[in-house]
């Protein structure tokens, strides 16, 4: 059958039988892909050609059903009608090629003879919600779940709910989904969907347990701290990025926040940790220099300006930043110099006769 290993049995003639071997070939990664490229050419001649054709579908499906094989389904399907074996076989090829619509119209068409949508449920009701079939969707899920009330029928359920927008009842079977498994990787967009119904707390509190249980997951804490941020919630976003302070781009957003809350020393510690991994970096001490010009401390500021002239004496930007600070204290020296001036006034003490 054309399903089975292809073997080359290469017999050597020789005097004795302990030479005489079966090899088989090497399958490196290009040989399926070359073998159908041979098949595809010989089909060109003969196409009516069923061995080929048999040995095309071999092909197609452990190279997982490229563009071309659908010639090889339907010729094969006009010789010998459609087989149990064939109709699951343009099931896969539709569903690698998202060709939703036409995996609705095999399981409407085959589903009485060959039952695949006892068989394939979860791809069907998949295939409807791709197509936008919402309210038959709907329907086949109602009795997915009166059937199936399991952890992986559950969160199958609400990614087509959130997938059609019912987010009502995406909501309600995502609640049951958290009290089954808290770590599945709906939790991060129900706990979303709960602050965006106003359920903050409920929310952060899904969102918090789910980022907890994946503290070693940088992207999820990350996400999980600007969330916080935004919700003023600055202490706790800035102790859930700490750990990842060894990055340099988790660094700088830990020095801004710490510099909106005013928390000016903590910010430049940050920052100088920056500047120790690597003192060439202009970054940090380009930041370092704004944050204790914020601050009012400009003579500490401009040493940050002066160090990244000294490092590129063709940065014009330190330059004019170190210029403006210069001003900005040539300023201050004028104005303490002109209250200095000012006379003082003496008060005399006034008598109250009786």
């Amino acid at each position: 059958m054309w399903r089975s290993l292809f073997l080359l049995v290469i017999l050597f003639g020789c005097n004795s039988p302990r030479e005489d071997k079966i090899v088989v070939p090497e399958l490196h990664a290009g040989f399926y892909n070359d073998a159908l490229d041979r098949i595809n050419d010989k089909l060109k001649s003969d196409p009516d050609n069923n061995r080929l054709v048999d040995q095309k579908l071999f092909y197609c499906e452990q190279l997982e059903w490229p563009t071309t094989c659908i010639s090889a389904l339907e010729a094969y399907r006009q010789v010998h009608g459609m087989t149990n074996q064939l109709v699951r076989q343009y099931i896969s090829y539709y569903q690698r090629h998202q060709r939703y619509q036409l995996l609705i119209e095999v399981f409407d068409k085959w589903d009485q003879e060959y039952g695949l949508k006892k068989e394939f449920t979860n791809l069907y009701i998949a295939s409807l919600v791709q197509s936008g079939r919402n309210k038959r969707a709907s329907e086949e899920l109602r009795w997915y779940l009166v059937k199936d009330q399991s952890r992986e029928a559950i969160s199958f359920a609400s990614k087509q709910y959130l997938q059609m927008n019912e987010h009502v009842l995406a909501v309600y079977n995502l609640g049951k989904l958290y009290k089954l498994d808290p770590q599945n990787e709906l939790m991060w967009e129900y706990g979303q969907i709960l602050s965006r119904l106003g359920y903050h707390d409920l929310g952060f509190q899904v969102i918090g347990d789910y980022a907890e249980r994946n503290s070693d997951d940088f992207q999820i804490q990350l996400a999980y701290s600007r969330m916080l941020e935004n919700a003023n919630r600055n202490q706790r976003a800035r102790n859930t990025i700490k750990p990842f302070t060894q990055r340099d781009t988790v660094a700088y957003l830990l020095a801004d926040w710490y510099k909106k809350d005013q928390m000016w020393d903590s910010a430049s510690y940050v920052l100088a940790e920056v500047m120790t991994r690597d003192s060439t970096n202009r970054k940090p001490f380009w930041k370092a220099g704004r944050l204790y010009e914020d601050r009012g401390w400009f003579t500490t500021s401009l040493q940050y300006f002066e160090y990244l002239v000294d490092l590129n004496p063709n940065d014009t930007l330190a330059q004019q930043r170190m210029d403006l600070i210069q001003r900005k204290i040539a300023y201050l020296q004028r104005l303490k110099f002109e209250e200095e001036k000012l006379p003082t006034i003496e008060l005399q003490p006034k008598k109250i006769e009786n």
